[in-house]
């Protein structure tokens, strides 16, 4: 092998090495993109108290009251029309609570409260598309206009009082404790959201 192809491999060699060096990178990155995305979405505050119990009047007019549930993992989620968060987030909520409420029927409700001044914001955007309807199929929807239930879990979750922020989503377990929240909007159709959810409903 004469001197010209041993350089030219060896040179080959080193940009083979580059180029791998590089896809590894890049792999890495690609990595600690999907880790820190999943960290996100399960990131959560995490509680040990009782929930507040809470009656109020669904949309269609039928009450809703937590003691009800009892025996089930209840979604509380707490969010306004006037939100954009709030409605971007909608769609993958809905769609994961109906997933889980078909897969474990019995076990897990998903529930909505509104605090628009009344009820025909939540009517008119539940009448639009994705959802066409009185409201989204599998959501119990209900209103909590004078924000009472929403400072009582505000203010029971973290010990303390203060300023509202929407949305923020609740998990309560099957006796009745809350065991987190979750500030802010999330991308609920990340498998992670449903990963958490999946173990308070089999514990």
């Amino acid at each position: 092998m004469d001197r010209k192809t041993i350089a030219g491999l060896a040179v080959f060699a080193v940009i083979a090495a580059v180029i791998a060096e590089r896809a590894w990178v890049a792999t890495a990155g690609q990595a600690a993109d999907r880790a820190l995305a999943h960290e996100a979405a399960v990131a959560w505050d995490r509680a040990n108290v009782p929930a507040p119990d809470f009656a109020l009047t669904g949309l269609d007019g039928k009450p809703v009251r937590l003691a009800d549930l009892k025996g089930q993992v209840v979604f509380v989620n707490f969010w306004a029309t006037w939100c954009p968060p709030c409605r971007d987030e909608m769609p993958s909520m809905v769609k994961l609570g109906q997933e889980l409420a078909a897969k474990y029927p019995g076990k897990f409700k998903m529930v909505a409260l509104s605090v628009d001044d009344g009820p025909n914001p939540v009517h008119e955007f539940f009448a639009a598309p994705p959802y066409g309807g009185f409201a989204a199929p599998g959501l119990t929807s209900a209103m909590d206009a004078d924000q009472a239930v929403s400072k009582a879990y505000y203010c029971k979750g973290r010990g303390e009082c203060q300023e509202l922020k929407f949305p923020e989503t609740y998990i309560v377990d099957k006796a009745g404790k809350l065991v987190g929240y979750m500030v802010g909007p999330r991308d609920w159709s990340n498998p992670a959201a449903r990963e958490i959810l999946e173990k308070i409903i089999n514990s």
